[in-house]
C-alpha cells in the first residue's frame, strides 16, 4: 500500500498571530479551507490572520514580498507551478479538504434561461458545465465568462451582469442565488507555501 505523509513544521521562530493568505473573499472554496485550517491551528494555541486575495498571483508577489507567513492554493489552480516552481518558496504541506457543494445558480424569483445567456464561471469548476447543465455547447448562444472567484460569479449574477454562474453553496447563501442543478462536493487537495528566507 502506498503511503505518504508530511508533518507540517511551523515558521521558526513562530510569530503569532500567523498571516496565511489565499484566494478570497472568506466564501471562496480557498476561503472556506483557509477557515477550517484556522480552527485546527486555534486547537494548538495558534492565531491566524485570514488573508484574502483577489487573485494567486496577488497571493504569489504577496509571499515573496513577506507580506504574508503562508500561501494556500489549491491543486485545481491551473498555474499552481508558479508556486512549485519559484526558486524562494518552499512546499510546507499537503493535505485533502472537501470544497463545499458546487451547482449551478441563478437569481431567486427569476426565469430559467438555459438560451441567449451568459454562464459566470471560475476557470477551475468550468469542466462541470455539462454535468449541471448537459447539451450546453447545442442550445443557442451561451457566452462562457471566466472570473478570478466563485465568489465573483455569484455576486456577478446577483447583480444582473449574468445569467448563471457555477459557484459554491456559500457564495450562493451570501448572494441569496439558487441552485438549477447540484454535482455535489469536490475532493480537493492543497498545497501550503513559505518563502524560504523564512526557513531554518
Amino acid at each position: 500500500m502506498l503511503k505518504f505523509s508530511m508533518e507540517f513544521s511551523y515558521p521558526n521562530p513562530l510569530q503569532t498571530p500567523l498571516k496565511v493568505g489565499t484566494l478570497g473573499p472568506n466564501n471562496t472554496s480557498s476561503g472556506h479551507t483557509l477557515n477550517y485550517l484556522a480552527t485546527q491551528w486555534q486547537a494548538e494555541e495558534i492565531t491566524v490572520i485570514p488573508c484574502w486575495f483577489d487573485s494567486f498571483t496577488e497571493l504569489k508577489d504577496s509571499l515573496l514580498d513577506n507580506k504574508v507567513d503562508l500561501a494556500l492554493v489549491p491543486h485545481a489552480y491551473d498555474r499552481i507551478n508558479d508556486f512549485y516552481m519559484e526558486p524562494q518558496f518552499k512546499l510546507r504541506f499537503i493535505f485533502t479538504y472537501p470544497t463545499p457543494v458546487y451547482g449551478l445558480a441563478k437569481r431567486k424569483n427569476s426565469e430559467l434561461v438555459t438560451e441567449n445567456c451568459t454562464i459566470v464561471t471560475h476557470p477551475a469548476p468550468f469542466p462541470l458545465l455539462p454535468y449541471l447543465l448537459p447539451n450546453y455547447q447545442d442550445k443557442v448562444n451561451i457566452k462562457v465568462k471566466f472570473v478570478n472567484s466563485t465568489s465573483i460569479a455569484s455576486l456577478e449574477v446577483k447583480e444582473g451582469l449574468a445569467d448563471l454562474a457555477i459557484t459554491n453553496e456559500q457564495a450562493l447563501k451570501d448572494n441569496d442565488l439558487e441552485f438549477i442543478a447540484i454535482y455535489g462536493k469536490i475532493d480537493m487537495s492543497w498545497s501550503i507555501f513559505q518563502k524560504q528566507s523564512l526557513l531554518n
